[in-house]
């Protein structure tokens, strides 16, 4: 039996290119709250909320959610969606039902932040994340996140392989069936 594997950051999971948060401030992106140092910070522009889009280079578990920000600015609610049908924009993000809502309190957000557990089952095999942030702990005119680390797994692709000498013995009867041999 394989020894369970350890839940970790999926920071190296991220298709970086295709990640984008809408109503970020230009000083203070989406990077700078992804990127594993203390550098900088994530940052709302014209008020409080903000449209989090994460895109994974493969199929990913995830098992919790890492915020991190500084008490009275830090989200206060994250509103979750795994996998959404189409882009989503913040009419969207406020109306639809999510795949979970997480609140926030401040001893979660407090220092590096803490692990807030998803409900593991609905976010076995995410490709695409999407996060809503509709306000912040301080009701603050800006909402600031100083870390956002995603916990979990990269889902493993397994299947039965053929050898290399089966695989140069295939042929379109192979497809067919073992009838085309006369059996």
């Amino acid at each position: 039996m394989a020894a369970q594997q350890s839940h970790y950051d999926l920071f190296e999971q991220l298709e970086l290119p295709q990640c984008e948060c809408l109503n970020a401030a230009k000083d203070h992106t989406l990077r700078s709250a992804l990127t594993p140092s203390d550098e900088g910070f994530l940052q709302s522009d014209a008020d409080e909320e903000l449209l989090i889009s994460l895109r994974f280079m493969q199929a990913v578990r995830l098992s919790a959610i890492v915020v991190a920000g500084p008490a009275a600015s830090a989200p206060s609610e994250l509103r979750i969606f795994a996998n959404p049908p189409a882009p989503l924009d913040f009419d969207s993000g406020r109306s639809n039902a999510p795949t979970q809502t997480l609140p926030l309190t401040p001893a979660d957000v407090a220092r590096e932040g803490r692990p807030v557990e998803l409900r593991f089952v609905h976010f076995q095999t995410v490709r695409e994340l999407t996060i809503f942030v509709p306000g912040n702990m301080g009701n603050e005119e800006e909402t600031v996140i100083a870390r956002l680390r995603l916990i979990g797994l990269p889902v493993e692709q397994t299947g039965a392989k053929r050898s290399e000498a089966e695989q140069a013995a295939a042929s379109k009867a192979d497809w067919l069936g073992s009838g085309i041999r006369g059996a």
